[in-house]
């Protein structure tokens, strides 16, 4: 568990750094503002919503607010609740994945995984009191089957 964990994490630590690059604004004189551009993303009005028609990439998203509300809701809330906030959101429940929220000694885990299969992939998202958000991404199926690997790989179905 706890090699997968590290993997994990240093394979998310790679996407995290790269989130830290971005275009700065420059420097303004007290009578200047900034504006923004036409091309700017708004932020959404309304709740996203999954799209069953969609690919993974497309509900990456809204899985990501799923599990982000699940936890504005009850900070304390641990993985098997979220997995099943994920289920009862459209996912399919049956292909839900998660690892524990506490180690064998009885512990806070550093970070817990909820996965679910979409369109052929797997849409991961990883939080816990070490990650500064939920971090999800879009992978390949397992040889498996599966999305997460490790003998404490927890299903709904």
């Amino acid at each position: 568990m706890k090699i997968r964990v590290i993997a994990t994490a240093l394979a998310l630590s790679g996407a995290l750094a790269l989130t830290g690059c971005s275009a700065s604004t420059p420097d303004l004189k007290p009578t200047e503002t900034a504006t923004t551009s036409a091309s700017a993303t708004p932020k959404p009005t309304k709740d996203p919503v999954l799209l069953p028609n969609g690919s993974a990439k497309d509900n990456l998203y809204y899985f990501t607010w799923i599990i982000e509300k699940t936890l504005a809701a009850d900070p304390a809330a641990d993985s098997y609740a979220v997995a099943q906030a994920v289920g009862a959101a459209g996912f399919d429940p049956a292909t839900v994945q998660f690892t524990f929220s506490r180690t064998a000694a009885g512990l806070a885990a550093d970070t817990s995984e909820v996965a679910v299969q979409f369109g052929g992939q797997c849409v991961i998202g990883q939080f816990g009191p070490v990650a500064p958000k939920v971090i999800s991404r879009v992978l390949p199926v397992l040889a498996t089957g599966g999305c997460l690997l490790g003998t404490e790989v927890q299903s709904l179905g």
